[in-house]
């Protein structure tokens, strides 16, 4: 790759949104001027999540060590800025190992080939992009005409695929002893596809790196990130299991070399060849910072005893925040916050933080299919949390489980309601898991009133008592006006109700309406 160079250090390819405007920033500027950009972009949220992991958290915690105590913690954050003389100083020594085709090129393994030394599309890479004989159906683009990344966006798809990259079957490099055929088998995911993924976010990158640093009170020496390991990567692959945060941030779950080449005098990657990397033996809940948790009821012998919590298709994240906000463990649940999470509770409770941090959580997954062999979807969301949420006993946390319980009663009351309503026209209620019914498309219309309350009581914690209020009529209101949508479309004959085989007469659309109004008003307490 000699006659090739693209330096992360200096080179723009973070995208990031700076005075409300998208830009490109190099390594350096977004270390160094961290504070003036607003935050990473999340056009892609799978790459989102893995320049965060992979590069801009990592490098700036071996830059300036891992923070050992709650002061020294609040001493950084009080700063506002990230040490630029301990940044420069580092990425200035580490030059070397930042340039992505260079003599050891970043994230890669030199020379890394396949048996045939065959090489795949770039599109290998991009989790959104149709692979295989078949693509034609629905893309434009086939396996014999790949895409040209630039520099910049071949390195963010090189990190979301070290992430979140599929299971299954992969090409065996030509140094892998455990090669049989050609392939690797038994592949897993790449570490965040086990994982409900949330992200803490402040009101800039600044804030949003320190609320992702955990502190650590004793450290491992050969927890370090893989451009520091002092062993020239090949492609053989072992299990192992981390050695610490950075080494974890920085797992190599897949062997990768890039193929450049110069189109019009542009250096452009069309090529890549992919193989396993390493497997994690076990994932440690006290080292991994970026999900929830859940106990796991009945572990095999040798297995865990907890489990990352996933996110679901087609929820809302507002309705995900009982595990999020499980920063206290307690008996009578299994589940408990993420490690980032508890730790924002604490500095709370010790003064290091106030209630009035305008937080964010970014909640990101993948749903994975055959197999977790290819991407059946990607599960992004924006929510604000409250500060005084995290507080177990807080009456902002209160109304927070309030609004998810009632919310849920109505979703399964509109849901009934819905199955009564085709029971009198003549029909048969949906399966649970098909279909679109009435309950589910309530929720949608609580999650602008949802996001409103999270939004207000993040500003005015002191006004639950009206957040609450205000909750109850909105849902009162959006109850009844899908109920009256539901009633507008169905036949007349529906009022009369049905007769079935047996001859009993079956619950007419006004008794089904009955049934629901009272359900509604019980849910609410009202």
């Amino acid at each position: 790759m000699g006659e090739y160079s693209f330096s992360l250090v200096d080179e723009p390819w973070i995208p990031v949104v700076e005075r409300g405007m998208p830009r490109l920033r190099s390594l350096m500027e977004a270390l160094l001027q961290a504070h003036e950009i607003d935050a990473l972009s999340v056009a892609n949220p799978l790459e989102t999540v893995a320049m965060l992991r992979q590069v801009l958290l990592p490098a700036y915690l071996d830059a300036c060590g891992l923070p050992t105590s709650e002061v020294e913690w609040q001493a950084r954050w009080d700063g506002g800025t990230l040490p630029a003389v301990e940044i420069k100083k580092y990425l200035g020594e580490h030059r070397q190992v930042f340039d992505l085709f260079g003599a050891r090129p970043f994230g890669q393994v030199v020379g890394l080939r396949t048996a045939k030394d065959e090489t795949k599309p770039v599109s290998l890479l991009i989790a959104t992009t149709a692979t295989g004989n078949n693509v034609p159906l629905f893309a434009a683009r086939t396996e014999a005409d790949p895409p040209s990344l630039t520099p910049a966006e071949a390195t963010r798809a090189m990190l979301a695929t070290q992430c979140w990259d599929t299971a299954a079957i992969k090409s065996g490099a030509a140094d892998d002893e455990k090669v049989s055929g050609g392939k690797t088998t038994g592949n897993p995911t790449g570490p965040c596809g086990a994982l409900g993924v949330i992200i803490p976010l402040g009101r800039n990158l600044a804030e949003t790196i320190l609320l992702n640093t955990p502190i650590v009170r004793q450290s491992d020496p050969e927890d370090l990130p893989q451009w520091r390991s002092g062993v020239a990567p090949t492609g053989a692959w072992r299990p192992d299991d981390p050695k610490g945060l950075l080494h974890l941030l920085t797992w190599q779950s897949r062997r990768v070399r890039l193929v450049p080449e110069r189109i019009g005098g542009e250096i452009v990657v069309r090529r890549v060849v992919l193989t396993a990397g390493d497997r994690i033996r076990s994932l440690p809940q006290d080292v991994e910072p970026h999900t929830a948790w859940r106990q796991v009821d009945k572990p095999r012998a040798g297995q865990p005893s907890v489990t990352p919590v996933r996110h679901v298709i087609g929820r809302d994240s507002w309705r995900g925040l009982e595990p999020m906000l499980a920063t206290v463990p307690q008996a009578s649940t299994k589940v408990s916050s993420s490690l980032l999470l508890s730790q924002l509770h604490r500095l709370q409770m010790s003064g290091h933080l106030g209630e009035d941090l305008p937080l964010q959580v970014m909640t990101v997954g993948v749903a994975y299919g055959n197999q977790s062999a290819v991407v059946e979807d990607v599960i992004a969301d924006l929510l604000p949390l409250p500060m005084a949420a995290l507080h177990p006993d807080s009456d902002v946390r209160q109304v927070i489980e309030t609004v998810m319980t009632q919310a849920e009663g109505l979703r399964r009351a509109g849901n009934n309601f819905g199955d009564d309503l085709r029971r009198a026209g003549g029909g048969h209620p949906l399966p649970w898991d098909k279909g679109f019914r009435l309950g589910d498309a309530l929720m949608h219309d609580f999650n602008r009133v949802v996001r409103r309350l999270l939004t207000g009581m993040q500003r005015q914690p002191e006004l639950w008592e009206r957040a609450e209020e205000a909750w109850q009529e909105s849902a009162l209101a959006l109850a009844h006006a899908a109920a009256e949508r539901a009633l507008s479309a169905i036949p007349p004959t529906a009022f009369l109700g049905r007769t079935d085989k047996a001859g009993k007469r079956t619950t007419s659309a006004s008794v089904a309406h009955a049934w629901y109004r009272a359900a509604v008003r019980k849910t609410l307490g009202i």
